[in-house]
């Protein structure tokens, strides 16, 4: 069991960026609900009073790896964070959303989600329409049968692995396919340490990857899907993404050709921490807009 503490753990990363995140989370202490059996937290900032924002993760899961994101938004809406828990489908997911904005008593909002969470939001718009308002897909695909068996044979190799080897390599991985910038890496570097070390388990490893192939088994998505849903799509894309090539961003922007599409330049998978100021003024602009 590792029992390093958090000084321990970010002992390395420059004093401000540790003192923000740990600000961040004294500040954003999880709520809890529980929806058929299943624990759910998630993580609330900003007025009430303004319009609700549900912000879905990527595959780290956790919605605290949000801390720098959370406060560009929360000046202006009301978001909400979910951390997902160990669940087998992204309908389990979804419908945990819901939950949570009912218990917010929130009946529409607007979503935003990148990577696994812009496969979220996919399902979530389809699955609860009257939920959205908004919808922002960020660097994420659509359901691809190749990517199915890739995620099926990372979860079958995944699956015989001790515990500690699997989160050992989850955290190479990781790493790797966040590549952050030479100025974020130490932090990067310690957090995704911490979340594999202390946070995560193998099972939710395994849950990451179950919900994968879950989408790219069993959702096809047209065109048609969504019309007669009312609300506006905003599709963000990088023009460098190394997850999502521009094969794949194509067919994205086939899959929803009344969106209104934003690329950034040089901006990899996540510009959402490479080119964070113009990220969110992009955002803010397409919500207020």
């Amino acid at each position: 069991m590792d029992t390093r503490t958090f000084d321990e753990i970010y002992a390395d990363v420059p004093a401000h960026q540790r003192e923000a995140l740990a600000q961040f989370r004294q500040n954003h202490l999880p709520r809890t609900l529980t929806y058929k059996g299943v624990k759910w937290e998630y993580v609330v900032s900003g007025d009430k009073n303004h319009p609700p924002l549900l912000l879905l993760v990527g595959g780290l899961r956790v919605a605290d790896a949000a801390y720098e994101n959370i406060p560009m938004l929360a000046d202006e809406f009301y978001v909400i964070a979910p951390t997902y828990p160990s669940v087998n489908t992204m309908r389990e997911l979804v419908d945990g959303f819901s939950a949570i904005l009912d218990a917010e008593g929130v009946r529409r909002a607007h979503v935003l989600g990148g990577s696994m969470g812009g496969m979220l939001a996919q399902v979530f718009v389809r699955q609860h329409p009257k939920w959205v308002d908004k919808l922002i897909l960020s660097t994420t695909t659509l359901p691809n049968v190749d990517y199915a068996q890739r995620y099926l044979s990372a979860l079958e190799m995944m699956l015989p692995l001790p515990e500690e080897e699997a989160m050992n390599g989850a955290k190479v991985w990781m790493v790797e396919t966040i590549d952050p910038s030479d100025d974020k890496a130490l932090i990067t570097r310690a957090f995704v340490d911490e979340l594999y070390s202390q946070r995560l388990n193998k099972a939710d490893l395994v849950s990451t990857q179950q919900c994968l192939v879950d989408f790219h088994t069993n959702y096809q998505f047209t065109p048609q899907d969504l019309a007669n849903w009312t609300g506006h799509i905003y599709v963000l894309e990088s023009d460098n993404d190394a997850t999502f090539d521009e094969v794949v961003r194509a067919k994205v922007r086939e899959l929803y050709p009344n969106a209104v599409h934003y690329v950034f330049h040089g901006a990899g998978h996540s510009p959402a921490t490479t080119q964070r100021d113009l990220y969110f003024q992009v955002v803010k602009g397409f919500l207020k807009g």
